[in-house]
């Protein structure tokens, strides 16, 4: 499963080789005012110095997908600290 925010759209999908991203998903934005933090920093210092678009694509990384082949909903920022941390010892 691939999460696209940019030029592209904002989407979840399944990555085929051949077809590209299918099966896609849109992405739910938090709404900028129930960031927290590390996101609303973020959201803050993008929509101060005038990046409308970047303030907007953190707002899909701190939202929510579904995954298109199961359908489960889950938090995109959440689930990809948790998949890069290190093993429990």
């Amino acid at each position: 499963m691939t999460i696209a925010v940019g030029d592209y759209g904002c989407y979840a999908a399944i990555r085929d080789w051949d077809q590209g991203d299918i099966e896609r998903r849109p992405l739910q934005p938090i709404p900028a005012e129930e960031l927290g933090d590390p996101g609303r920093w973020m959201h803050a210092i993008a929509d101060r110095d005038g990046q409308q678009r970047l303030a907007e694509g953190i707002r899909y990384v701190f939202g929510r997908a579904e995954c298109p082949a199961c359908g489960n909903v889950f938090n995109i920022a959440e689930a990809h600290t948790t998949a890069d941390l290190p093993p429990a010892p």
